[in-house]
């Protein structure tokens, strides 16, 4: 379990726990939503049922060879790796998501690249590092940082934090390794941008999602964020709130 305390603009404290394990966060002994699972009913669950068609079938291609046979132990264990597929490839695909996150954190502190030696990780890195270089006028303000709104009772983990040098506003960040932007990462930065005001008192003008896939390229979507925003994501998590009642009762 990780301790963060977080500290207010009104000089106030708060403890939120997180479990890495199963990925849930802990507030006043009991467990608060992140903005990720909030965002998640944005996803359709025919999307879902069709990426784990396509898993399960890959799969089956992948073992099952035209004109041979194959004896009961065979299609038992052919069985079972068809049936974990999905669940396989999430864990492979998060394994390369958590090391490019690491790989960015450490080249915006310390500007050094670390060794890789995964091809798929050295092209999707070296676009975000291409794409950062040529970024002028921000200034590093935090990154992976712990966000607790109490007014709204969610929290999360920001990437990054920048400030423009023009402008004296922020810019929240976040990294994404997936096959492409969705439309719940915007509302993700939306609700990080509610925690991030009522917890600092910043003025955030901007969202940037950087999307490096896994097969090295890079998406870039950058988006003003005002007060229709809020609408958005208090709406989200209004949404979230009555779905999470129903399944409870």
């Amino acid at each position: 379990m990780i301790e963060n305390k977080l500290t207010y603009q009104d000089g106030s404290t708060e403890i939120l726990y997180f479990d890495p394990i199963p990925h849930e966060y802990i507030w006043n002994d009991e467990k608060i939503v992140s903005a990720t699972n909030i965002t998640k009913l944005l996803t359709p669950a025919n999307v879902i049922g069709l990426w784990s068609a396509k898993m399960c079938a890959e799969k089956f291609k992948s073992l099952i060879k035209a004109g041979k046979s194959y004896d009961e132990i065979q299609l038992i264990k052919f069985y079972d790796k068809i049936k974990k597929a999905p669940n396989d490839f999430m864990t492979s695909a998060g394994n390369v998501g958590t090391l490019i996150h690491d790989a960015i954190e450490e080249y915006i502190h310390k500007g050094t690249v670390p060794e890789m030696h995964n091809p798929q990780m050295i092209k999707s890195f070296g676009k975000f590092k291409e794409w950062f270089d040529a970024q002028e006028d921000i200034e590093i303000v935090s990154t992976e940082f712990r966000v607790l709104s109490r007014i709204h009772k969610f929290c999360g983990t920001v990437d990054a934090l920048f400030k423009n040098k023009k402008t004296n506003k922020y810019i929240i960040y976040d990294w994404k390794t997936s096959s492409g932007i969705r439309s719940s990462y915007y509302v993700q930065i939306y609700l990080y941008k509610l925690a991030i005001c009522e917890m600092y008192g910043y003025e955030i003008e901007q969202g940037v999602i950087v999307n490096c896939t896994k097969e090295g390229k890079l998406n870039v979507k950058s988006f003003a964020i005002d007060e229709s925003s809020d609408e958005t994501a208090l709406a989200c998590l209004k949404m979230y709130q009555f779905l999470n009642k129903k399944e409870k009762k």
